[in-house]
């Protein structure tokens, strides 16, 4: 075997080893969000959003819009949202239940809200 031949069998053998390695140590982490503004919390289906806190069409709804642009309407019995109307917040909820047959599709359930700054800017 000539010296290329063998450098190119240890070459492949090392980027072989990396791939089979790659996803043991998280390398290779598929379908990780690019803003991290929902990554936390998918094992218990949490859904956590940084952004400005608005108000709905009606007086019981709200909304707020990640910084990548997605938007959810937001249910909170548990949470007082209209007094963080306007402030940047960060919200932690799970997919809401569908209303009516409708999609529960950009609906959170806020479980929790924690208040960034009192303005949106």
């Amino acid at each position: 075997m000539s010296g290329r031949a063998r450098m190119l069998a240890s070459l492949s053998v090392l980027v072989l080893g990396l791939v089979l390695l790659a996803p043991a140590n998280g390398v290779l982490s598929l379908g990780q969000e690019k803003d991290g503004a929902e990554a936390q919390g998918k094992k218990d289906n949490n859904i956590t959003v940084t952004g400005c806190l608005q108000k709905g069409s009606s007086d019981e709804a709200y909304t707020i819009a990640a910084p990548n642009g997605t938007s959810y309407q937001l249910t909170g019995g548990k949470v007082a949202l209209k007094d963080h109307v306007g402030h940047k917040v960060t919200i932690t909820g799970k997919p809401a239940k569908a209303e009516g047959g409708a999609s529960p599709e950009g609906r959170l359930e806020v479980t929790n809200l924690k208040v960034v700054s009192t303005t949106c800017s």
